[in-house]
């Protein structure tokens, strides 16, 4: 029996009288990459808002983990998050901002370390741990900021346009680290992207386009259904076929 660690059923959201999502549904399984793909202003970042509570749901149904959204206490300890814009503190060094964040999570300096020993390995940066943020660069920082989302070991990860402004090494850097972490049954991870060629041909997908699901499943199925050669002909191809487009 498949078993979900984020669900979403007839979620709509509306800014005063403008609708930025209309009947959003889709859910992903344990231990999988997902990738929520769309242009800019599709919706996604409002999706993002909505499960890291910084909006309220105002209809439809969000659980993580089993717990609703409107449980957050349950619901947001198995997350970690990574948004878009930067909030390392850059005056403090690599170890003095996990330290802090493994306070705000209840953990003593010396287990806050011992949680992401692999993690810091893994990323390259346990030779940077008493390194100012401030000079570090863009894909380090990036870096960082994904480990710190890790110190509470969570069971869904979500990353809001995570390599916006970062070059092209440090962008698949982060992403093979990531589905790497997914392979081994870790963590599973919410990619929010507007960016095709970070999408894999076995990961699974939900196109988003003003406010609307156009299609889910594993990308190379999509493309498929739809006798399109590749992706980006099939999001072409799904956004000329919605009527709003």
């Amino acid at each position: 029996m498949k078993k979900y660690i984020l669900e979403l059923e007839g979620v709509s959201h509306k800014y005063d009288k403008d609708i930025v999502l209309n009947d959003v549904s889709f859910s992903i399984e344990e231990a999988s990459f997902f990738v929520l793909l769309g242009l800019n202003g599709a919706g996604k970042s409002t999706i993002f808002s909505l499960l890291t509570r910084l909006l309220n749901l105002q209809s439809g149904s969000i659980k993580i983990n089993g717990y609703t959204i409107q449980n957050y206490s349950q619901a947001l300890r198995d997350i970690g998050i990574v948004f878009q814009e930067p909030t390392l503190d850059l005056d403090l060094t690599v170890r003095q901002n996990l330290y802090y964040y493994g306070a705000l999570k209840g953990l003593s300096f010396k287990e806050t370390i011992a949680s992401i020993k692999d993690e810091l390995t893994d990323l390259e940066l346990d030779e940077k741990l008493d390194t100012k943020v401030q000079k570090l660069n863009g894909g380090h920082r990036r870096r960082v900021e994904i480990v710190r989302a890790l110190i509470n070991k969570p069971k869904l990860l979500l990353l809001d346009e995570a390599t916006v402004g970062l070059d092209l090494k440090s962008r698949f850097d982060i992403l093979d680290y990531l589905r790497r972490k997914v392979e081994q049954g870790d963590v599973s991870v919410l990619w929010i992207t507007h960016l095709f060629d970070e999408v894999q041909a076995n990961d699974s997908l939900a196109i988003i386009h003003k406010g609307q699901i156009l299609g889910t499943g594993k990308v190379e199925t999509i493309i498929a259904e739809h006798n399109q050669p590749d992706l980006t002909q099939t999001f072409k191809y799904l956004t000329k076929e919605n009527p709003d487009a």
